[in-house]
């Protein structure tokens, strides 16, 4: 008991004496280190591997390539997740389209199932997308939350940049509409991405996701709205006996959960042919942004989340009889 609480002791001023940045892992693998040598009683080992950790120096050159990897497991992760966010969209696409080819041949609903399909299957892509991204931002640079957002948002605008060049050097038409609502989602994106890194720096979780989930629902509403805004007119007239191309303004708030969905919601507006005309214009964005949010979210939460203790204190000693 004694040499156990002598050996923690030594481990956390060795400890301390490293970067802040390298202290939870070097924590965590020395104290698994001392759990073993306790675990087969070898207490003078384990004294010894203490005192030699709390004696010698830091390694200089090892901070450096341990600083090194970090700042490179950031970079990729950050610069990575983007296009992979572009990978699950295409993939869910592309099933949808297999699904729908499946039911168009047995069911009378499978037009309508083509959005929510691939709606739902790009969520969950994205949250499987979500969920390595969390693992990997525990081992990053942690620096503070406006940064981190910056760093998710930053990526985000050189991935969609580099898709529509591709597309224009295709010779692909309209490339340019999207471009306004995009760069509206990624600007409120970035604030709803702070906001939650300073409620998960404080420990504050769940208020965290929150905040963050309803900035980015803001943020992705606000840029369809702004697409369709700019390119439906809100009245037109009626030719040939067929409905107006154009989109009542009193549904906007609907439009967002209209392109994941294809419904109104048992509502009046939007009608049939306005969504339509919304799902014509406005489709692969909010797929974009359904992609994309649960990566940012769980990235900027899991950057700022403060790093577990280093060291466990000593087992508290049994008061005497």
């Amino acid at each position: 008991m004694v040499t156990r609480r002598v050996a923690a002791l030594l481990l956390r001023v060795a400890v301390r004496r490293w970067p802040a940045e390298l202290r939870a892992d070097l924590a965590r693998e020395w104290a698994a280190e001392l759990h073993e040598l306790a675990r087969t009683g070898r207490r003078w080992p384990m004294l010894r591997f203490a005192a030699s950790l709390a004696a010698s120096r830091a390694a200089t050159p090892l901070t450096g390539r341990a600083v090194s990897r970090r700042l490179g497991r950031t970079a990729g992760v950050l610069l990575l997740a983007p296009p992979a966010c572009v990978a699950v969209l295409v993939l869910a696409g592309a099933v949808m389209g297999l699904t729908y080819g499946w039911l168009g041949m047995r069911v009378p609903w499978a037009a309508a199932a083509q959005l929510p399909t691939w709606s739902a299957l790009t969520a969950l892509l994205g949250v499987a997308l979500a969920l390595v991204v969390t693992r990997a931002a525990r081992r990053t640079v942690r620096v503070g939350a406006l940064p981190t957002a910056l760093g998710v948002v930053l990526p985000i605008a050189v991935t969609v940049t580099a898709t529509l060049a591709l597309l224009a050097a295709r010779g692909e038409s309209r490339i340019g509409e999207p471009v306004p609502g995009l760069l509206l989602w990624l600007a409120l994106l970035t604030p709803a991405l702070w906001a939650a890194g300073v409620l998960a720096r404080r420990g504050r979780v769940r208020a965290a996701w929150l905040a963050g989930l309803l900035g980015a629902l803001v943020a992705a509403d606000a840029a369809v709205v702004l697409a369709v805004v700019t390119s439906i007119p809100a009245t037109a007239p009626v030719a040939d006996g067929l409905p107006p191309d154009s989109v009542d303004r009193i549904s906007a708030p609907l439009w967002l959960f209209t392109c994941w969905t294809d419904s109104s919601f048992g509502l009046p507006r939007p009608t049939e042919w306005e969504r339509f005309l919304i799902t014509d214009r406005v489709l692969v964005e909010p797929m974009f942004h359904l992609a994309c949010t649960p990566y940012a979210l769980a990235y900027a939460i899991a950057a700022a989340r403060p790093a577990p203790a280093a060291v466990p204190g000593p087992e508290p000693v049994p008061a005497p009889a």
